[in-house]
Order: structure tokens, then C-alpha cells, then sequence
């Protein structure tokens, strides 16, 4: 399958024990296998027992854009009960981590929030983004699907002369796992997927319906619950006051630096900030009293949640 050298033992940030790298040279474009390649990477979990299984469980991570590798430490832990048994494959997909990554670097942390919030900067930096990922030895960006993505993961298998495997999949990784069943049905004993995304979900077309869905869930949930009822019993009001006062100034601290700045709120700019708290359970159940808060004009524990949900 290419392999550019056997399984080397390796140290994964966050896993306590021993783990195994590899790395497989892929053709960028299978069509042109004597063109371009690369190094997709791999990571290995070594079971546990002394005698384990031959179906190992292979994690599809995320996004897309996340590196499953980087994900180690984790889901060490969470996938620990799998691991007892058998080997537990974290693969780096094209694009990702350590497998000709396609990355431009996060935004400067302590940049402007007002520079951060500019749609046109946005669209701007997107471009640059763009060029410069074109630029690269692998830059060509047709050859970064979900399809070829599952190519490389079954060649994987193929070299660990695994027959059969298990997938676990979270968020894209359940699209991924999909199209891997539809092209390898043979080749799949199990699969776990959490927050499906299925091959006829347009994902940018339901990101807005389902975040307007969760939202009314969690005004709904407040007004049934005698606590939160009590402790925030305009809830929806004072939700419906704050979007018709926009677009307005506000005075918010800068995460980072912890000065504060002005910025011009708008619509989309609340949206977005409430979107990304309804991620997590835990940072959605701190929302009531946020929006309480921002309708007040104070908008630091709103920005607060959004940002603890990362870039």
C-alpha cells in the first residue's frame, strides 16, 4: 500500500500509554498515481489484552478539518472500553493534521474584535486563505473528498490486514463513515455514529433551521422550568427586544487582553454568538442568563460562552 516505513512507537499528547505510528504515500489524484503524493498519517492505540480481536475500531473525526490524531488524549479515555480489545486507528484525513494539511493558521488572537466581527475582512482573509492553499505542492483542491478521504482510510485497513473493521464517527465523521459503507460494505463490521450528517443533509442549507430549532427548545425548556422561569421570566422578551435594538454599540471586554472595546453589534454578529453556545449542553444551559444579560447591554457573558467553544 505504500508504506513509507513499518509502525514506530510513538508519544500522542494526552495518552498514558505507548501508542504506534505509521504513514501510508497516497497519489493526491488517484487517476494519476504516478503524479503528485503524500503522506497520509496514521496513529495506532494498541489493545490492551493480551489476546485481542482482529476487527479494530477506526475514529473519523469531525468538521471537516479535524485532525483525528490531534483528538489521542481524549478519546484514549472515551473510546478506553473499545480499546480493551482491540486496536483503536486514529487517521489523519487529506487535508488534516499531519496528511497535507490544508490549514491557514487561526485568526491573531489578539487582533481587534471589531477587526475580528468585519464581514469584509471575513471574506477577504477567506481568499487570501484560499491562494495560498493552492499554491501548495498539494494545493490542488479538487482531490479533497469525502470519497477519496474513504480510499485512503480502507488502504489503511489493507495495511494493518485488518478484514474487517468498526468505525466510530462523530458530526462530518458520520457523512465519511457512510460513504466508507457504501464503498466497502464488506469491510465494515460496526458502526457507531453520533450527530448524523447524511449524504442528502445540505449542511450549510440546515445549519440556520437547526440552530433556530434548538434556540426555541431552550426557550421553551426555560419557560417549563419552574427555576428557570422564575429566575429569567422575560426570557423571550427581553431575546426580542435585544434583536430590534440592533444594530447598536456596544463595550466588550477583548477575551485575550482583557481591555475594553467598542464595536458596532449587529444581527448577525448575536446570531453567531448564540449559535455557538448552543453547541454544548453545559455552555446552552448558561444562555438564559446571557441574553438576560446583553439585553441589559452588557454583552461579556454572551461573548464569553461563544468564545469557550474554541475557534
Amino acid at each position: 500500500q505504500g508504506a513509507t516505513g513499518a509502525l514506530t512507537a510513538c508519544r500522542l499528547k494526552g495518552v498514558e500509554h505507548e501508542a504506534l505510528c505509521g504513514s501510508l504515500s497516497r497519489p493526491l489524484d488517484p487517476a494519476r498515481p504516478e503524479g503528485m503524493r503524500f503522506d497520509l498519517h496514521f496513529a495506532v492505540l494498541p489493545a490492551v489484552a493480551r489476546h485481542k480481536k482482529p476487527d479494530p475500531v477506526f475514529f473519523i473525526a469531525g468538521g471537516p478539518g479535524q485532525s483525528a490524531i490531534e483528538l489521542a488524549g481524549p478519546l484514549s479515555r472515551l473510546l478506553g472500553r473499545f480499546g480493551q480489545r482491540r486496536d483503536i486507528v486514529l487517521v489523519d484525513q487529506r487535508g488534516t493534521g499531519r496528511s497535507a494539511s490544508l490549514d491557514c493558521g487561526p485568526e491573531p488572537a489578539a487582533l481587534p474584535l471589531r477587526e475580528q466581527a468585519d464581514p469584509k475582512r471575513q471574506v477577504q482573509r477567506a481568499r487570501d486563505c484560499l491562494r495560498r492553499l493552492q499554491a501548495l505542492p498539494h494545493g490542488d483542491l479538487r482531490h479533497y473528498t469525502t470519497t477519496l478521504a474513504m480510499a485512503d482510510l480502507d488502504a489503511v485497513r489493507q495495511a494493518m490486514g485488518a478484514p474487517r473493521i468498526n468505525l466510530v464517527a462523530a458530526s462530518y465523521g458520520t457523512r465519511a463513515a457512510l460513504e466508507y459503507l457504501r464503498l466497502y460494505p464488506r469491510q465494515v463490521r460496526r458502526m457507531v455514529l453520533d450527530g448524523v450528517a447524511p449524504a442528502d443533509m445540505a449542511l450549510p442549507e440546515a445549519s440556520a433551521p437547526d440552530a433556530q430549532a434548538a434556540f426555541d427548545a431552550l426557550l421553551a425548556a426555560c419557560e417549563q422550568d419552574a427555576g428557570c422561569q422564575t429566575r429569567h421570566p422575560e426570557l423571550r422578551k427581553n431575546w426580542h427586544v435585544l434583536l430590534e435594538s440592533l444594530p447598536r454599540p456596544v463595550r466588550v471586554a477583548h477575551p485575550l487582553t482583557g481591555r475594553d472595546e467598542e464595536l458596532l453589534l449587529t444581527r448577525d454578529m448575536l446570531l453567531g454568538l448564540v449559535r455557538s453556545a448552543l453547541y454544548s449542553p453545559a455552555l446552552a444551559s448558561a444562555l438564559p442568563a446571557a441574553l438576560d444579560e446583553a439585553a441589559a447591554g452588557r454583552l461579556a457573558p454572551l461573548a464569553g460562552l461563544a468564545s469557550a467553544t474554541g475557534p
